[in-house]
């Protein structure tokens, strides 16, 4: 009786470590973000900065859930949100990536410009980029028509690390148009002194941008709390109001 005693009370203490453990994985996040993508996401002396980190760690904090936030290069991120290892803020939904990975409510819309040599023909549409040379980020999704299209060879994708380093290919003649979130875009011009260089008017194409989780990681059930928060934001006014605060704040700088 004593041994199946034993027996019974190292079943239910091994039980609750597991059930400990598990509580403890899903009780907080860790959170990549691209470290080249100012001024939505990039990295700073302090750590992560930017319009993504500060907007995911204010709804976190309503929601009471405890974030690590990491920036590092948007290939390291995808990876690790493949592996379960982490989840990725400022990333866009595709139908492939929805397979994988569970998205939140949308935390923001961004709105993908086409930068290109002021004095060349006006860049419009998707078409218009077929047989030209595009600078992208490496691991971004354009949308599923551009992703299509690419796959096909109708144009020709080089990938790099930032919109900073496209513009300056872009500049030397060995691109014809870079793709960029228009705040973004902006901004890099603006402190690179690029005068010859002009932005479409219009959106290539709007994203919608998200929290993704792995489908197979604990922390997956936190989404639901995370989108209650973000509800609340933006019906109590708190969503409008760290936007306006962090692009007047960026406008000021510049």
């Amino acid at each position: 009786m004593q041994r199946q005693s034993f027996h019974a009370f190292l079943a239910i203490l091994l039980l609750a470590i597991s059930c400990s453990t598990r509580a403890s994985d899903a009780s907080g996040l860790v959170i990549n973000f691209d470290a080249s993508n100012p001024p939505l996401m990039y990295a700073a002396k302090q750590g992560p900065a930017g319009l993504y980190p500060a907007l995911i760690s204010k709804v976190c904090e309503r929601a009471g859930i405890a974030v690590t936030l990491r920036a590092g290069s948007w290939r390291f991120a995808l990876q690790e949100l493949r592996d379960g290892r982490a989840a990725a803020g400022g990333i866009i939904k595709t139908a492939s990536r929805e397979k994988q990975f569970d998205f939140s409510q949308p935390i923001f819309q961004e709105r993908v410009v086409m930068a290109y040599p002021a004095q060349a023909p006006r860049y419009h549409s998707l078409e218009d980029l077929f047989g030209k040379r595009v600078g992208v980020i490496a691991g971004w999704s354009y949308g599923d028509a551009f992703d299509l299209a690419r796959k096909e060879g109708k144009l020709l994708a080089f990938d790099s690390d930032s919109d900073a380093q496209n513009l300056r290919q872009l500049k030397l003649g060995r691109l014809d148009v870079v793709l960029g979130i228009r705040e973004s875009l902006q901004l890099v011009l603006r402190e690179g002194g690029y005068q010859d260089v002009t932005l479409t008017q219009e959106a290539l194409v709007s994203n919608l941008s998200y929290l993704a989780i792995n489908k197979t990681s604990p922390q997956r059930a936190l989404l639901t709390r995370f989108n209650l928060a973000l509800q609340a934001m933006r019906r109590d006014g708190g969503y409008d109001a760290l936007l306006r605060d962090f692009f007047a704040g960026k406008s000021a700088a510049r």
